[in-house]
Protein backbone atom coordinates (compact mmCIF):
# COMPACT_ATOMS: atom_id res chain seq x y z
CA UNK A 1 0.00 0.00 0.00
CA UNK A 2 1.56 3.42 -0.79
CA UNK A 3 1.08 5.92 1.99
CA UNK A 4 1.35 9.41 0.70
CA UNK A 5 4.52 11.19 1.79
CA UNK A 6 4.78 13.52 4.79
CA UNK A 7 6.87 16.91 5.60
CA UNK A 8 9.71 16.62 7.64
CA UNK A 9 9.22 17.77 11.02
CA UNK A 10 11.30 18.64 13.66
CA UNK A 11 10.97 15.29 15.76
CA UNK A 12 13.68 13.19 18.17
CA UNK A 13 15.06 11.46 14.64
CA UNK A 14 15.42 15.02 13.12
CA UNK A 15 17.22 16.20 16.05
CA UNK A 16 19.41 12.45 16.57
CA UNK A 17 20.76 13.02 13.17
CA UNK A 18 21.71 16.85 13.45
CA UNK A 19 23.05 16.19 16.59
CA UNK A 20 26.45 17.31 16.63
CA UNK A 21 26.02 20.91 15.10
CA UNK A 22 23.03 21.65 17.40
CA UNK A 23 25.25 20.95 20.36
CA UNK A 24 28.17 22.66 18.68
CA UNK A 25 25.69 26.14 18.53
CA UNK A 26 24.52 25.70 21.90
CA UNK A 27 27.71 25.47 23.15
CA UNK A 28 28.95 28.60 21.45
CA UNK A 29 26.36 30.76 22.73
CA UNK A 30 26.98 29.03 26.47
CA UNK A 31 30.87 30.11 25.94
CA UNK A 32 29.74 33.24 24.79
CA UNK A 33 27.58 33.79 27.73
CA UNK A 34 30.72 33.22 29.73
CA UNK A 35 32.51 35.65 28.25
CA UNK A 36 29.61 38.09 28.82
CA UNK A 37 30.57 36.97 32.46
CA UNK A 38 34.08 37.98 32.48
CA UNK A 39 33.71 41.39 31.16
CA UNK A 40 30.67 42.31 33.19
CA UNK A 41 27.75 42.32 30.69
CA UNK A 42 25.14 39.92 31.20
CA UNK A 43 25.93 36.34 31.09
CA UNK A 44 22.37 35.30 30.54
CA UNK A 45 21.42 37.30 27.24
CA UNK A 46 23.59 34.90 24.67
CA UNK A 47 22.45 32.00 26.95
CA UNK A 48 18.93 32.67 26.53
CA UNK A 49 19.05 31.96 23.21
CA UNK A 50 20.88 28.84 22.90
CA UNK A 51 18.44 26.35 22.76
CA UNK A 52 16.46 28.01 20.35
CA UNK A 53 19.64 28.87 18.07
CA UNK A 54 20.02 24.94 18.26
CA UNK A 55 16.19 23.92 16.94
CA UNK A 56 16.98 26.26 14.61
CA UNK A 57 19.82 24.87 13.20
CA UNK A 58 18.32 21.59 13.33
CA UNK A 59 15.53 23.04 11.21
CA UNK A 60 17.31 25.20 8.65
CA UNK A 61 19.68 22.04 7.88
CA UNK A 62 17.10 19.77 7.75
CA UNK A 63 15.22 22.20 5.48
CA UNK A 64 18.51 22.25 2.48
CA UNK A 65 18.76 18.36 3.11
CA UNK A 66 17.47 17.90 -0.42
CA UNK A 67 20.00 20.81 -1.91
CA UNK A 68 22.99 19.50 -0.20
CA UNK A 69 22.52 15.89 -1.15
CA UNK A 70 21.90 16.73 -4.62
CA UNK A 71 24.79 18.95 -4.92
CA UNK A 72 27.29 16.13 -3.29
CA UNK A 73 26.08 14.06 -6.07
CA UNK A 74 26.53 16.65 -9.26
CA UNK A 75 23.17 16.26 -9.64
CA UNK A 76 21.88 18.76 -12.47
CA UNK A 77 18.55 19.65 -14.66
CA UNK A 78 18.18 17.18 -17.47
CA UNK A 79 18.25 18.69 -20.65
CA UNK A 80 15.28 19.37 -22.86
CA UNK A 81 15.92 15.89 -24.76
CA UNK A 82 18.06 13.60 -23.02
CA UNK A 83 15.62 12.81 -19.77
CA UNK A 84 12.06 13.25 -22.28
CA UNK A 85 11.77 9.27 -21.73
CA UNK A 86 11.73 9.23 -18.03
CA UNK A 87 9.54 12.32 -17.74
CA UNK A 88 7.45 10.98 -19.64
CA UNK A 89 7.29 7.70 -17.55
CA UNK A 90 7.45 9.48 -14.23
CA UNK A 91 5.04 11.60 -15.03
CA UNK A 92 2.66 8.79 -16.44
CA UNK A 93 3.17 6.82 -12.99
CA UNK A 94 2.28 9.55 -11.27
CA UNK A 95 -1.00 10.21 -12.74
CA UNK A 96 -1.71 6.51 -12.68
CA UNK A 97 -0.92 6.05 -8.96
CA UNK A 98 -1.81 9.73 -7.75
CA UNK A 99 1.93 10.32 -6.51
CA UNK A 100 3.02 13.19 -6.50
CA UNK A 101 5.01 14.06 -9.13
CA UNK A 102 8.86 14.95 -8.21
CA UNK A 103 11.37 16.71 -9.23
CA UNK A 104 13.98 14.33 -12.33
CA UNK A 105 17.89 15.31 -12.04
CA UNK A 106 20.79 13.68 -13.78
CA UNK A 107 24.30 12.63 -12.96
CA UNK A 108 26.70 12.14 -15.55
CA UNK A 109 28.06 8.77 -15.23
CA UNK A 110 28.70 5.49 -17.30
CA UNK A 111 27.26 3.79 -14.08
CA UNK A 112 23.59 2.63 -14.34
CA UNK A 113 21.47 3.70 -11.57
CA UNK A 114 18.57 5.79 -9.67
CA UNK A 115 18.24 6.94 -6.56
CA UNK A 116 14.97 8.71 -4.64
CA UNK A 117 15.75 12.01 -2.92
CA UNK A 118 13.65 12.88 -0.03
CA UNK A 119 14.35 15.01 2.51
CA UNK A 120 11.84 17.49 2.02
CA UNK A 121 11.34 17.35 -1.86
CA UNK A 122 10.74 14.11 -3.68
CA UNK A 123 13.09 14.28 -6.34
CA UNK A 124 14.33 11.27 -8.56
CA UNK A 125 18.00 11.43 -9.45
CA UNK A 126 18.80 8.96 -12.84
CA UNK A 127 22.70 8.53 -14.27
CA UNK A 128 22.80 9.08 -18.15
CA UNK A 129 24.39 5.72 -17.80
CA UNK A 130 20.85 4.49 -16.46
CA UNK A 131 19.16 6.52 -19.40
CA UNK A 132 21.20 4.93 -22.06
CA UNK A 133 21.69 1.62 -20.97
CA UNK A 134 17.22 0.60 -20.55
CA UNK A 135 14.03 0.67 -22.56
CA UNK A 136 11.20 2.26 -22.24
CA UNK A 137 9.67 -1.21 -20.67
CA UNK A 138 12.46 -1.30 -18.16
CA UNK A 139 12.87 1.95 -17.22
CA UNK A 140 9.52 2.25 -15.71
CA UNK A 141 10.43 -0.60 -13.66
CA UNK A 142 13.21 1.27 -12.45
CA UNK A 143 11.32 4.55 -12.07
CA UNK A 144 8.12 2.99 -10.25
CA UNK A 145 10.77 0.85 -7.38
CA UNK A 146 11.95 4.42 -6.87
CA UNK A 147 8.46 6.58 -6.82
CA UNK A 148 7.60 3.99 -3.52
CA UNK A 149 10.45 5.14 -1.82
CA UNK A 150 9.81 8.92 -2.06
CA UNK A 151 5.97 8.09 -1.38
CA UNK A 152 6.15 6.67 1.64
CA UNK A 153 8.66 8.38 2.37
CA UNK A 154 11.50 5.67 2.83
CA UNK A 155 14.49 7.76 1.54
CA UNK A 156 13.52 10.75 3.85
CA UNK A 157 16.01 10.08 6.51
CA UNK A 158 18.45 8.91 4.73
CA UNK A 159 18.47 12.26 3.26
CA UNK A 160 19.13 13.88 6.02
CA UNK A 161 21.47 11.61 7.17
CA UNK A 162 23.37 11.60 3.55
CA UNK A 163 23.11 15.81 3.54
CA UNK A 164 24.74 15.65 7.51
CA UNK A 165 27.61 12.92 6.53
CA UNK A 166 30.26 15.70 7.61
CA UNK A 167 28.65 16.00 11.17
CA UNK A 168 27.46 12.30 11.25
CA UNK A 169 29.18 8.61 12.47
CA UNK A 170 28.68 5.56 10.36
CA UNK A 171 26.35 4.03 12.69
CA UNK A 172 23.62 7.56 13.05
CA UNK A 173 23.67 6.63 9.02
CA UNK A 174 22.72 3.18 9.25
CA UNK A 175 20.15 3.89 12.00
CA UNK A 176 18.41 6.78 10.01
CA UNK A 177 19.19 4.75 6.69
CA UNK A 178 16.95 1.80 8.69
CA UNK A 179 14.28 4.08 10.11
CA UNK A 180 13.36 4.42 6.25
CA UNK A 181 13.25 0.89 4.64
CA UNK A 182 13.20 -1.09 8.08
CA UNK A 183 14.47 -4.82 7.57
CA UNK A 184 12.45 -5.85 4.59
CA UNK A 185 15.01 -3.92 2.10
CA UNK A 186 14.72 -2.95 -1.81
CA UNK A 187 13.05 -6.33 -2.33
CA UNK A 188 9.80 -5.03 -0.50
CA UNK A 189 10.33 -1.64 -3.13
CA UNK A 190 10.52 -3.74 -6.30
CA UNK A 191 6.92 -5.61 -5.22
CA UNK A 192 5.44 -2.18 -4.51
CA UNK A 193 7.24 -0.98 -8.05
CA UNK A 194 5.76 -3.80 -9.70
CA UNK A 195 1.93 -2.98 -8.23
CA UNK A 196 2.32 0.17 -9.79
CA UNK A 197 3.19 -0.88 -13.08
CA UNK A 198 1.64 -4.35 -13.09
CA UNK A 199 4.33 -5.77 -15.24
CA UNK A 200 6.41 -7.87 -13.57
CA UNK A 201 8.80 -8.08 -16.58
CA UNK A 202 9.54 -4.48 -16.76
CA UNK A 203 11.62 -4.32 -13.69
CA UNK A 204 13.23 -7.56 -13.70
CA UNK A 205 14.80 -7.03 -17.19
CA UNK A 206 15.78 -4.00 -15.75
CA UNK A 207 18.06 -5.83 -12.71
CA UNK A 208 18.94 -8.09 -15.28
CA UNK A 209 20.42 -5.42 -17.80
CA UNK A 210 21.97 -3.71 -14.89
CA UNK A 211 24.05 -7.16 -13.54
CA UNK A 212 27.67 -6.76 -14.45
CA UNK A 213 27.38 -3.17 -15.12
CA UNK A 214 28.95 -0.56 -12.90
CA UNK A 215 26.40 1.25 -9.96
CA UNK A 216 28.98 2.74 -8.30
CA UNK A 217 28.85 7.11 -8.06
CA UNK A 218 31.33 8.90 -6.04
CA UNK A 219 29.82 10.36 -2.53
CA UNK A 220 26.66 7.94 -3.10
CA UNK A 221 27.27 5.45 -0.19
CA UNK A 222 25.06 6.95 2.79
CA UNK A 223 22.40 7.21 0.56
CA UNK A 224 22.37 3.74 0.80
CA UNK A 225 18.97 1.74 0.02
CA UNK A 226 17.25 5.15 -1.38
CA UNK A 227 19.43 3.69 -4.64
CA UNK A 228 17.63 1.54 -6.93
CA UNK A 229 20.73 -0.65 -6.87
CA UNK A 230 22.14 0.12 -3.37
CA UNK A 231 25.98 0.52 -2.83
CA UNK A 232 26.01 -2.21 -0.59
CA UNK A 233 24.40 -4.83 -3.10
CA UNK A 234 25.74 -7.62 -4.16
CA UNK A 235 25.34 -10.19 -6.62
CA UNK A 236 23.35 -12.49 -4.67
CA UNK A 237 21.50 -10.15 -3.23
CA UNK A 238 20.52 -9.04 -7.29
CA UNK A 239 19.95 -12.58 -8.26
CA UNK A 240 17.60 -12.87 -5.33
CA UNK A 241 15.47 -9.74 -6.48
CA UNK A 242 15.48 -11.55 -9.90
CA UNK A 243 14.16 -14.47 -8.76
CA UNK A 244 11.78 -13.21 -6.58
CA UNK A 245 9.97 -11.58 -9.59
CA UNK A 246 10.25 -14.29 -11.76
CA UNK A 247 7.66 -15.75 -9.04
CA UNK A 248 6.04 -12.86 -9.46
CA UNK A 249 4.75 -13.79 -13.15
Amino acid sequence: MIVPEKKVAVNARVFYIFALPALLVFLLLIAVGVLFGLIGLPWWLPALFAIPAAVLTVWLMSRRADQAVLQSLGARGLGQTEGQRVLNTVENLCLSSGIAQPNVQVIDTPACNIAAVSGNEGTLVVTTGLLETLDLMQMEGAVAHALTKLSTGAAKYGTLAASAKPFISKSQIETAQHWGTGDAGVVSYDISGVGLTRYPPGLRSALEQIDGRSTDIPGATSLGDAWFIPPSSGAAQLGHRIEVLWELQ
